[in-house]
């Protein structure tokens, strides 16, 4: 794994190497300092090697002495527990993996070390391409929208506001295995939501001057995920214009404020002549850039839908035999969106048509947004209580030249191959109801596993959300669109014989696949997330 730079900090390039009494240090017995890598308003941050796991290279942040007051040491708390939790949801939130204290008693924390670049070096270069700008976009967007869907705080899911968006805190990281992985960067002075206090101009302003709402400048105390759909505004006008919407005179708070709560925003191509974008994209860039919080788009969601029209008008001209494109044709959620809609599953009941008995079925869930595609299953409480925090996994097999049909399956995972859970369905996509789901599915990318207990069905008992990845929704759009090419003289009862044939050897691959995703799953990474909670609400319950 692998981890680079927080928010404030700058370039350490062509600087002269500064005396440092942490480099060479050994910290936990384990972490070896080998170097500084960037400073901030907060702690250092520095190049160390894992020498648990064969000198791996990590970064380790380490709060600064001189603010090692009760005060920091809440905030550099509150990054730790945030960036732990979000980083396991979302790959494109750079991930926390341990934390601790130095011999000083100084607090830190280990995070992945990341190789690549910030958004500020790209741009620096020149503004990115349409086709670079999508890709981008649409990883930031997912990224946000799982910090805006919460953590687990005190029982109860808080939504985290970034605060601080901008180019330094977006990084690209190269990856072997999946190629360039945007990841978020600083969530030092992130919000909960359910948090009533908050910064007011009497106090230390946070954030950056260019790039914050001006309900952030302003100090209102109760911002909400729009301040940082502002500051996405704003970033995504400088990622296609290669400039700042905003000209300001100086680089003062009072200059800025008038800045951003008066100044009438411009086209990308008043600002840069040269560059020309759809005008869907325009209407997007222009509506987070509002002034009045009532008129921007309400959440990530509503941005990520606008994006995915814009991606497929630009890609509608370009071959879809490249595979890179194909990829990048739909937003890849990988995070549980929307938790409206996981609300709303829990307010279900089993239908009166449908049998008390094990079985599922699909089923589109209307909200106000969209219809959210789910699956029913009904289980003995007993089983639904061993799977829930068990892996599940998601297949889809089909066959090419035969009647259009999708096996769509849901597997519980278990250690014991025999004791895991399989829920297939057959969709067929003759049917518009079959075609709706498939559609749903690789549009949403994602979908509700609502369970139901056998002994009390009345109502939905727990909720999980599954992902689905880029070839998995692609292979759902290629499905759909193959239905006019299909067989007419094969019948769905033959279809369905050898998809279920198939179904049956597979099965070995698809658990050896899910148990090597379980092997994964570090013990101790949840051993001490447990334990810094602890430790995490002591310290906001200072005084």
């Amino acid at each position: 794994m692998i981890f680079m730079l927080e928010n404030k900090i700058e370039s350490m390039v062509g600087q002269k190497a500064e005396v440092d009494d942490y480099i060479g240090q050994f910290l936990n017995n384990r972490y070896l300092i080998k170097d500084l890598i960037g400073k901030g308003g907060m702690g250092r941050v520095y190049l160390a090697e894992d020498t648990a796991k064969d000198g791996m290279p990590i970064a380790i942040k380490i709060l600064s002495l001189s603010l090692a007051n009760q005060q920091m040491s809440q905030r550099f708390a509150r990054e730790i527990y945030i960036g732990a939790q979000l980083g396991r949801k979302s790959k494109h939130i750079v991930r926390i993996l341990s934390y601790g204290v130095t011999e000083d008693k100084t607090p830190f924390y280990v995070m992945e070390y990341l190789k690549g670049k910030n958004l500020k070096q790209i741009l620096k270069i020149q503004p990115l391409t349409l086709s670079k700008f999508l890709k981008i976009c649409n990883q930031i967007c997912l990224g946000l929208q799982c910090a805006h869907e919460g953590i687990s705080l005190k029982g109860e899911i808080s939504p985290i506001v970034h605060r601080d968006i901008k180019p330094e805190n977006i990084f690209i990281a190269e990856d072997s295995k999946e190629g360039e992985i945007v990841k978020i960067l600083d969530f030092g002075i992130a919000k909960f939501l359910t948090e009533r206090s908050g910064m007011t101009l009497t106090d230390s302003f946070i954030g950056s001057l260019p790039y914050c709402s001006p309900e952030h400048m302003e100090g209102r105390k109760l911002l909400d995920v729009r301040s940082d759909i502002y500051s996405l505004g704003v970033l995504m006008f400088e990622m296609l214009a290669g400039k700042h919407p905003f000209q300001t005179k100086s680089n003062s708070f009072g200059t800025w404020y008038q800045a951003h709560r008066f100044q009438m925003p411009p086209t990308v191509e008043q600002v840069n002549p040269q560059v020309k974008i759809p005008q869907l994209l325009e209407k997007i860039l222009m509506s987070c850039l509002a002034k009045e919080v009532s008129e921007r788009p309400q959440n990530i969601n509503q941005i990520l839908e606008d994006l995915q029209k814009v991606n497929i008008q630009f890609n509608s001209s370009i071959p879809s035999n490249n595979d890179d494109i194909s990829k990048d044709s739909f937003p890849v959620q990988l995070v549980p969106a929307t938790l409206l809609s996981e609300k709303e599953c829990l307010q279900k009941k089993w239908p009166k048509n449908k049998p008390i008995a094990p079985i599922g079925f699909p089923h589109l869930l209307h909200t106000t947004q969209r219809p959210i595609p789910t699956f029913w299953a009904m289980l003995p409480k007993q089983d639904i209580t061993k799977f829930l925090d068990n892996i599940h996994g998601t297949e889809f097999l089909s066959k090419t030249n035969m009647y259009p049909m999708l096996l769509w399956l849901t597997v519980l995972y278990d250690t014991q191959p025999s004791m895991s859970k399989w829920l297939p369905y057959f969709l067929d996509l003759k049917d518009s109801k079959g075609q709706n789901i498939a559609r749903s599915l690789a549009e949403v990318g994602y979908y509700h596993l609502l369970f139901f207990a056998i002994e009390d069905p009345t109502r939905c008992s727990h909720v999980k959300t599954l992902s689905l990845t880029a070839k998995q929704r692609q292979k759902l759009i290629d499905c759909l669109d193959m239905n006019q090419y299909s067989n007419e003289s094969m019948l769905s009862s033959q279809t369905k014989n050898l998809l279920r044939t198939d179904y049956e050897k597979l099965k070995l691959d698809i658990l050896q696949k899910l148990a090597a995703e379980k092997k994964t799953e570090t013990e101790s990474l949840k051993n001490w997330m447990d334990k810094f909670f602890e430790v995490f609400l002591k310290l906001l319950s200072c005084p």
